[in-house]
C-alpha cells in the first residue's frame, strides 16, 4: 500500500486557495466579532447521541476507551444545541457564531470531499420575526462583502405543505405520500395521487413547481388559510425588509421546499447564486432545536454560510460568468434519446440537430437554449451529479442502482418494461430455503426480497443473467423484460413482477431554480402531452 496517497474523499489544502479560504475566515470574524457575536467552537468528536435528529446518516463513526459510539462531527448546529442546554444560564448565548470543519462520508470514487469546512450563526431566545430579519441581513451583508453580486433570495417554511395538505383533509397516508412527492418534485407521482382527490384545488395543480413566479402566483391564492397567511406575511416583512436595503437583491418563494433537518419548525432562508448554481447560504426557525438533550425548547433562528460557494465565485474567470447559459441536456444513447426526441420536441424543444447526429456526441439547438450531450445511460447521472448536466433523460432501471441526489420530475411513459422475478419450472417463491439470485440490479434485488422478509444470496452478473439458472449458478433472476420473448427462448417464467421501468427525466436541483421559466414551461407542456397521449 502506498502511505502516500491520501485516504479516499480526502484532500490536502495549501497555497493561493488555502490562503483565499483563511482570508474569508478571517473576514468572517471580523464582521461577526464587530456585530457583537461570541464566537464558538466545540469538538471535532461528539457523542452519536448528539446527532439523534440529524437527517444524513453518512457519519464516521468510532468508539473512546470504554467503548461508547463516537461521531466525527457531520453538522454544527446539533454541538451548539448540546452545549446550549448544558450551559443555558451563561447570558453570552444570544448570539453566537462558528467556523469549523464537519465530516460526512462520501461514496466511493465519487469526486466528492469528506471534510469542508462551515461558519454560520445562532440567534439564541429570540422568539420575534426579528431574529429572521437579522439572520437574513446578516448574510446580505457577507454576500456584499464578499463581492457576490447576483444572490437571489428564496423563501419557504417548514410548516406550509403539512398546513395546506391538513387543510385539504386527507387520510395520513396520503397526505405523507403527497408531501413526499411535493418535497422531491416528482410530478407524476403528484399527478396519479392528485387525481384520487376529489375537488382538488385548481391552483395547486402545479404545487411540486410552485416556486419562482409560479410560486409567487400561487402564494396569493393560499391567503384565506390562517395558517397559511401568517407564513405569508412573514415572507413579505422579509421581502419588504430585503427590497428597502438591498435593492438589488431578488425575493422569490418555493411552495414545494423540503425542510433541512427534522428540527425546522418555521422559515426556512436560502441564498441562491443563479450564475453559479448553487446555494451561497440556507437556515431558518428551529425553536426545538434542544428538544433531544432538555425537556424545555428554546427559540433560534441560525444560517449557514458555504465557503466553497465564495471560493468558487472568487476563482471564476470573467469568461465564465457568461449572462446565458444552455441548459445541458445529458440523454442516454440509443433507444433512450430516440424515444424521447418526439416528446421534447413537441414540448418545444428544439432537437432538429439530434435527427441525424452521425458521430457528433454533442449539439447545440439552433436557438441556443439547449445544448444535448449523449452519453452511455449509466453515465447520465454522473454527468448531472459533476454540475455538467442541468436535465438528465434515461431509463429508471439506471437511477435506481445509483445514488439519487437530483429531483426525478417526470415518467415520461417510453421504454415501458418491467423488473420480474424468473426461473425455470420447478421453482418457488415461497419456499423456505435460502434462494441464489442472479441479476444486474443488485439494489433492487435487495429492496424486493427485504420486502418480502427473506435473506437471499445475490449473484451481481454484468451479462446475459438468463444463464444463471441455466447453468446452475443461481435459482432464479431479477431482471428486466419488455415482451418476455429472450425469457421464453431459455425456459425461464415469470414468477413475479417486482415494478415498472420506464424512462424519467431528471433535473438538477440547482438547474430548477436557475432556469425555472424554462424548465417548468417544458415540463408543463410533458405533462399535458401525456396526459392527452393517455386519453
Amino acid at each position: 500500500m502506498n502511505d502516500k496517497v491520501l485516504a479516499a474523499g480526502s484532500r490536502d489544502e495549501f497555497g493561493e486557495k488555502l490562503q483565499q479560504k483563511q482570508k474569508i475566515s478571517q473576514m468572517i470574524t471580523t464582521i461577526l466579532n464587530e456585530a457583537d457575536f461570541t464566537p464558538i467552537n466545540t469538538p471535532l468528536i461528539e457523542r452519536e447521541s448528539t446527532f439523534d435528529k440529524y437527517q444524513n446518516k453518512n457519519v464516521f463513526r468510532l468508539f473512546d476507551q470504554v467503548g461508547e459510539n463516537l461521531v466525527l462531527r457531520p453538522d454544527l448546529t446539533l454541538p451548539i444545541a448540546r452545549f446550549l442546554s448544558a450551559n443555558r444560564q451563561q447570558n453570552s448565548m444570544s448570539r453566537l457564531y462558528y467556523i469549523g470543519d464537519v465530516f460526512r462520508r462520501t461514496d466511493s470514487l465519487s469526486g466528492d470531499y469528506n471534510q469542508e469546512t462551515q461558519a454560520g450563526i445562532e440567534l439564541i431566545g429570540d422568539q420575534s420575526f426579528d431574529a429572521e430579519i437579522q439572520a437574513l441581513d446578516t448574510m446580505l451583508k457577507f454576500a456584499q462583502e464578499f463581492g457576490i453580486v447576483d444572490v437571489q433570495v428564496v423563501l419557504s417554511d417548514a410548516r406550509f405543505i403539512d398546513v395546506v395538505l391538513e387543510n385539504l383533509q386527507l387520510d395520513q397516508d396520503l397526505r405523507q405520500r403527497m408531501k413526499q412527492a411535493i418535497e422531491q418534485k416528482n410530478v407524476s407521482v403528484f399527478e396519479e395521487l392528485r387525481a384520487t382527490i376529489p375537488d382538488f384545488p385548481e391552483g395547486l395543480a402545479g404545487w411540486p413547481l410552485a416556486f419562482g413566479e409560479d410560486g409567487e402566483t400561487v402564494m396569493w391564492q393560499l391567503q384565506e388559510i390562517p395558517a397559511v397567511n401568517d407564513i405569508i406575511n412573514g415572507w413579505l416583512k422579509l421581502a419588504e425588509y430585503t427590497h428597502k436595503h438591498y435593492p438589488a437583491v431578488a425575493v422569490t418563494v418555493d411552495l414545494a421546499a423540503a425542510s433541512p433537518q427534522p428540527y425546522y419548525t418555521g422559515t426556512i432562508i436560502r441564498g441562491f447564486v443563479p450564475s453559479l448554481g448553487r446555494y451561497l447560504f440556507s437556515g431558518g426557525r428551529y425553536d426545538r432545536l434542544l428538544e433531544n438533550f432538555q425537556n424545555k425548547s428554546l427559540p433560534a433562528v441560525g444560517m449557514g454560510l458555504n465557503i466553497e460557494t465564495i471560493l468558487a465565485d472568487w476563482r471564476r474567470k470573467p469568461e465564465e460568468m457568461k449572462p446565458q447559459e444552455p441548459i445541458v441536456m445529458v440523454l442516454g444513447k440509443g433507444r433512450v434519446e430516440k424515444d424521447a426526441r418526439p416528446l421534447l420536441k413537441a414540448a418545444g424543444i428544439d432537437t432538429s440537430l439530434l435527427e441525424n447526429p452521425a458521430r457528433k456526441l454533442i449539439f447545440d439547438s439552433a436557438d441556443g437554449k439547449y445544448r444535448f450531450i449523449l452519453v452511455k445511460p449509466s453515465d447520465v447521472v454522473k454527468y448531472l451529479d459533476r454540475g455538467i448536466g442541468d436535465v438528465g433523460i434515461v431509463g429508471s432501471d439506471t437511477i435506481a442502482e445509483q445514488v439519487q441526489n437530483h429531483y426525478d420530475v417526470l415518467n415520461l411513459q417510453t421504454g415501458k418494461a418491467e423488473f420480474v422475478v424468473a426461473a425455470p419450472d420447478g421453482f418457488s417463491l415461497d419456499t423456505p430455503t435460502r434462494k441464489r439470485i442472479a441479476t444486474k440490479y443488485p439494489k433492487i434485488a435487495t429492496e424486493y426480497f427485504s420486502n418480502r422478509g427473506e435473506d437471499v444470496e445475490l449473484i451481481k452478473l454484468e451479462g446475459s443473467v438468463e444463464l444463471g439458472p441455466l447453468t446452475g449458478l443461481s435459482d432464479a433472476i431479477i431482471d428486466i423484460t419488455q415482451t418476455g420473448n429472450t425469457l421464453r427462448e431459455n425456459h425461464l417464467h415469470v414468477y413475479d413482477a417486482v415494478g415498472p421501468v420506464a424512462t424519467h427525466m431528471l433535473v438538477r436541483a440547482g438547474a430548477l431554480l436557475r432556469f425555472q421559466l424554462e424548465l417548468t414551461k417544458v415540463i408543463n407542456n410533458l405533462v399535458n402531452i401525456l396526459k392527452e397521449e393517455e386519453q
